[in-house]
């Protein structure tokens, strides 16, 4: 899919300033860095800020609302399909006053979300093997946790432990892969023999001593099982029943929505120690989800960077700047090229509100997104927002 070209930081910003959005300039004392500050309100409690740091080459955007004022729901299609996040929020509507990308993906192969997918509590993307996530409960609060696959795949009448569900690569196990996958290869290597059926309409209707690229059916499933699950399936003919049943594993409140994440910025105020690796230390675009102890009040965070007018941010000066915000809990979403922000700033559509690196939307498998009852925008005098002495 081809990049969608943006326009530059100044045309993007002069846009905004239709909405006739006062802006402000406050000088700090001593030398500190100038920071220039817009906000808009999105709707009833719902607000995004944009603020520049000159001096520092740091430019950021911020949503802050609470579950009661806008809901925070997924975006996203066939897992595999990647698409502009323009193209994502549009398919949300009207009510979608803003969004983000979502979690990092295989960009080089199959373009399928690194970690588990669950939306409107359905589970698209998980293992039996429990793994790091972040979203939301039943009641809209954000959470925290490892969401586990629960379920059962019965061939020919015997029932085995689903292992993996739409994996991005293939194990010792039996996998499921439905038409929630998409059109995008799936993974063919395996660490051992393997017996591929495809199922339509409840019946195995091929039976292959290989996994291949053939279709998902419709109304159906490909199972993969390989090593030991794959000799459980060698007397399998085409003809047999077959179906399956996933789910959520474990107790305790069942996740509403789900995507990975990379890391933990935040947890109860206080930020980790980080490795110092490249990808911690170096300042770059960033994406990153916050929230309260409750998780009732929740910040949207992009950081702009790889560019003349913005360098990006450390995670750990990621981490900082959602503590100043308000931010008790905090994970990292995917960056780079990826970090996006579109809001309805004005009566139009939405629009993108950060400077993208490239200036391009990069296709992206999923997203998040603030719907709302629309509602119309309305500037808010900005103020003065934070200024600091080091680049974070």
């Amino acid at each position: 899919m081809s990049m969608r070209k943006l326009p530059s930081a100044p045309v993007l910003l002069g846009a905004m300033l239709l909405c006739t959005v006062l802006a402000l300039t406050t000088a700090l004392p001593d030398g500190a860095a100038q920071a220039t500050v817009q906000r808009y309100a999105l709707g009833s409690g719902i607000q995004l800020t944009v603020a520049e740091v000159p001096r520092q080459r740091l430019s950021y955007r911020v949503l802050e609302t609470t579950v009661a004022r806008a809901e925070l729901t997924p975006l996203g299609g066939r897992l595999t399909a990647r698409q502009p996040l323009s193209a994502l929020a549009a398919v949300g509507g009207p009510g979608v006053l803003a969004a983000v990308n979502g979690d990092f993906f295989d960009i080089v192969g199959s373009g399928v979300p690194l970690g588990p997918v669950i939306r409107d509590g359905q589970v698209l993307k998980a293992s039996a093997v429990p793994v790091k996530a972040v979203g939301t409960d039943p009641r809209g609060r954000l959470r925290q946790g490892r969401v586990r696959l629960g379920g059962a795949v019965a061939v020919a009448g015997t029932p085995h432990r689903l292992d993996c569900l739409n994996c991005r690569s293939l194990k010792p196990g039996f996998a499921v892969y439905t038409p929630d996958w998409g059109s995008a290869p799936r993974p063919v290597r395996s660490p051992g023999p393997v017996r591929q059926l495809t199922v339509s309409a409840g019946r195995v209707v091929d039976v292959r001593d290989r996994a291949d690229n053939s279709s998902v059916p419709e109304d159906g499933f490909v199972l993969v099982a390989v090593g030991p699950a794959a000799t459980a399936l060698a007397a399998v003919r085409a003809g047999a029943p077959a179906s399956f049943k996933a789910g959520q594993a474990g107790g305790g409140s069942p996740w509403e929505l789900a995507l990975g994440y990379r890391g933990t910025l935040l947890r109860k105020g206080e930020i980790p120690r980080f490795p110092g690796t490249h990808w911690y230390e170096t300042r770059e675009p960033r994406t990153a989800l916050g929230w309260d102890g409750t998780g009732r009040r929740l910040w949207l965070l992009t950081v702009d960077g790889r560019s003349s007018h913005a360098a990006g941010l450390t995670v750990a000066g990621t981490a900082r700047l959602l503590k100043r915000l308000g931010a008790a809990n905090a994970v990292m979403l995917d960056g780079g090229g990826s970090t996006q922000m579109m809001a309805r700033t004005g009566p139009a559509a939405l629009r993108t509100v950060n400077v993208p690196s490239g200036h391009q939307e990069r296709p992206v498998p999923n997203g998040l997104a603030l719907v709302a009852p629309v509602t119309p925008v309305t500037p808010v005098t900005p103020g003065r927002e934070f200024a600091t002495r080091r680049t974070p």
